[in-house]
């Protein structure tokens, strides 16, 4: 028989409000989806750093650069970032944990909404050192086989030109993803981009490696540069060629850890610390597609060969 005050202290438990998170429960990196948007630009990247008894924050949405906000409080158990100084030309994010679930919603200047989840950036720490398999070749130089657009409904400015595949036409054109997906791999490519122009190799979809006709010495060595891992790690040389010319790009993914050489040359080796703009899923613990962008001007591409890890 149970005594009446232990089943007053166990309905009393039950009824007990749950405390707000406090800002330390929102520290760290988090992988997140828009789940309203109407377009496949869905994907953010949200990272969270505790600075003395302040929070910092940077972030990555749906496209463009990764960017250090404004400002980051915590007020009632509630999240709310800003990026953008200039008053009318803020984004805020407010948001506020759930079950572990980052749930929110994000207000542009001209007042739209989008409503957004996420949860926290896998670790995705380094095992053994991979083990290959056999290589796979995503482009057999006669068909568009094995690729789809990234928007269904969108324009198709792909083609094979000459045993190629080409960017023939990049106004409104979708990016170009293969069916097959990866996790650790090794990737082998060439390219060829046209004066002025630039495309993006993005390594199981969400990581974009650029590729870019560099304007200056400068931008080269920027983290916007050709063989950077877009807005995110910078090439530590200058190795790519002049427009119209062919080149190799040679990475290799083994959970967070990339190295990049660019014709021959290694310019990236470290940690992707998450997601870049544009990305296809925001989730960093599943596999996903290579992805080639098509809308920034014309590109080709031959000899695609991936090999996975076994």
């Amino acid at each position: 028989m149970l005594l009446p005050g232990f089943v007053l202290a166990v309905a009393l438990a039950v009824q007990a409000p749950v405390p707000p998170p406090s800002p330390s429960a929102y520290v760290g990196s988090w992988n997140v989806r828009i789940t309203d948007a109407a377009d496949t630009f869905v994907s953010g990247g949200i990272q969270i750093e505790k600075n003395g008894d302040a929070l910092t924050a940077g972030l990555v949405w749906r496209w463009g650069s990764y960017a250090p906000a404004t400002s980051v409080e915590v007020r009632d158990g509630a999240l709310r970032i800003v990026r953008g100084a200039e008053p009318g030309k803020q984004d805020a994010w407010d948001a506020r944990l759930e079950g572990g679930v980052l749930k929110g919603v994000v207000t542009y200047p001209d007042g739209k909404t989008h409503h957004f989840e996420g949860r926290r950036a896998p670790a995705l720490a380094p095992g053994k050192a991979p083990r290959w398999g056999r290589p796979v070749r995503l482009f057999d130089g006669k068909t568009l086989a094995g690729w789809r657009l990234r928007d269904p409904a969108a324009k198709n400015g792909w083609a094979v030109v000459n045993g190629e595949l080409a960017v023939v036409d990049p106004k409104d054109n979708a990016d170009f993803v293969s069916a097959r997906t990866f996790r650790d791999f090794k990737l082998h490519l060439e390219f060829n981009v046209d004066a002025k122009s630039n495309s993006g190799v993005y390594l199981r979809g969400r990581y974009e490696i650029q590729i870019l006709d560099n304007p200056d010495g400068r931008m080269a060595l920027d983290t916007h540069g050709c063989g950077a891992v877009y807005s995110r790690m910078a090439p530590s040389a200058d190795a790519a060629k002049a427009a119209g010319e062919w080149q190799t790009l040679d990475v290799e993914l083994a959970g967070r850890q990339v190295t990049v050489r660019l014709n021959g040359t290694l310019i990236v080796q470290g940690t992707i610390a998450g997601v870049t703009g544009g990305a296809l899923s925001p989730f960093e613990d599943e596999p996903g597609p290579l992805m080639l962008q098509g809308d920034h001007g014309k590109v080709r591409f031959r000899n695609i060969m991936v090999t996975p890890a076994r």
